[in-house]
Formats: C-alpha cells, sequence, structure tokens
C-alpha cells in the first residue's frame, strides 16, 4: 500500500472470509482481546490467532485498523 491508500476489497476472484473468519473479524474490529474473541464460539486463543493471521494475510492486512476499516467497508460491523 502507498501513501494512504486502503486494501481493496476482495473481488469476485479473490478469496473470501469464511463465515467464522467473518465472525473473528466482527469481534477483533469490535476491540475485543483474543481471549474474549475465543471465548465467544468457544474456541482457544491459539486458534484466534491461527485465525487472525489466516484473515490478515488474506485479505492483504497489515494492521488491526486496517481490519477495522475492513469490516466497516464490508458491513461486517457498523461505524
Amino acid at each position: 500500500m502507498r501513501g494512504g491508500e486502503l486494501p481493496h476489497a476482495p473481488g469476485e476472484d479473490e478469496e473470501r472470509p469464511t463465515t467464522r473468519e467473518r465472525e473473528i473479524i466482527q469481534l477483533l474490529a469490535e476491540g475485543h482481546g483474543n481471549k474474549e474473541v475465543a471465548d465467544k464460539p468457544g474456541i482457544s486463543v491459539k486458534t484466534v490467532e491461527t485465525h487472525r493471521a489466516a484473515i490478515m494475510r488474506k485479505l492483504g492486512l497489515h494492521s488491526i485498523g486496517e481490519l477495522l476499516r475492513y469490516a466497516i467497508r464490508n458491513h461486517i460491523i457498523t461505524a
């Protein structure tokens, strides 16, 4: 990304987050920590960390701020 460009939303030919990944994105974007995220669906903190890394890689994101913008733009959460 260059000079203020936002990561783009995945196109039709790109991978989209799974239902579980969307759930993780929502909880992280709402400001929950890994432990809180793990408690909601009853998964381990390590699983949350694995999902988070996969989401960031899949969507080409590099920070929680970018994840938050992605969640808002894709109507996973509201601003």
